[in-house]
């Protein structure tokens, strides 16, 4: 590997840059209790995995219905559902 690059001869793409929303990652802002930031980072680092990775799974599999509030929802119709 070298190491510097020639990067001046470079020639842009013509045409619009193309993304898959699928795909993409959207950068947002958010404000969180400090000791719940501090409680995922924790469950993370356990994990093994990056903290913001960790709470875009926890947010997925809440929306997609695999984790449920148990204080919220009826627990008999959960257990029918399984």
């Amino acid at each position: 590997m070298k190491k510097e690059y020639e990067l001046s001869k470079l020639k842009k793409r013509p045409g619009k840059i193309k993304v898959d929303p699928e795909a993409s990652k959207t950068p947002i802002s958010i404000r969180l209790d400090a000791e719940v930031l501090a409680d995922l980072r924790s469950e993370a680092e356990r994990l093994g995995i990056p903290y913001q990775t960790f709470i875009g799974s926890v947010l997925h599999r809440f929306t997609s219905g695999d984790l449920v509030d148990l204080k919220s929802v009826d627990l008999k119709e959960l257990l029918s559902r399984v």
